[in-house]
């Protein structure tokens, strides 16, 4: 046989090797996508609960679920606690977004402006519960405090909370990087009280 008459079954091969190596898909529960994170392209958001920024350039919009091209859902925000204390009048927001496993977390006064300068962790802070605070931790793990921030209470109700915020953070290591944080709005539901 000559060899020049293997050669389409060869080719045939070839090319079907490449398309399988190339076909992949991920199946739900395995990882999440980090399509897209705002609300153009492929992927829509639905839910009551909103968290919107601009972090580098980088504008986040979403809300609780992400519904993509594919026809999957996935969570893409979760309330770890939304509280109104009123005996302290401070509303505490803590969010995930669970697309890139950034956390923002505020502790402010439940009306009005609360400005956030140069707030580092300490045991004073965590026990003054009247004490503003906000912490921003990025998808690399890395925590930032708020160095000069500004959380204003839009609207708040029985059942919900909104906000904006914005400012300059500082990373928490030895030589500290400042991220500065943009158009930041909340609307999210209060979280019920876990039982255990």
């Amino acid at each position: 046989m000559h060899p020049f008459n293997k050669l389409p079954g060869i080719i045939f091969s070839v090319c079907l090797f490449f398309a399988c190596s190339n076909n992949s898909s991920t199946a739900a529960g395995e990882k999440t996508p980090i399509a897209s994170l705002n609300s153009s392209g492929d992927s829509t958001y639905i839910g009551n609960n909103g968290l919107a920024y601009t972090i580098n350039g980088r504008h986040v919009a979403i809300k609780q679920t992400m519904h993509d091209g594919d026809g999957k859902n996935w969570i893409a925000l979760y309330s770890n606690e939304v509280k109104n204390d009123v005996a302290t009048s401070m509303v505490i927001v803590n969010l995930t977004n669970e697309l890139t496993k950034e956390v923002f977390n505020f502790s402010v006064a439940n009306s009005g402006n609360s400005s956030i300068l140069h707030y580092i962790p300490s045991i004073s802070n965590f026990t003054n519960k009247k004490n503003a605070a906000a912490t921003y931790m990025s998808s690399k793990y890395i925590n930032y405090y708020g160095d000069s921030v500004m959380v204003k209470i839009t609207s708040i109700n029985a059942t919900r909370v909104a906000g904006t915020f914005s400012g300059k953070f500082l990373s928490d290591d030895d030589n500290p990087v400042r991220l500065e944080i943009t158009d930041g709005s909340f609307d999210v539901a209060f979280t019920k009280d876990k039982v255990y």
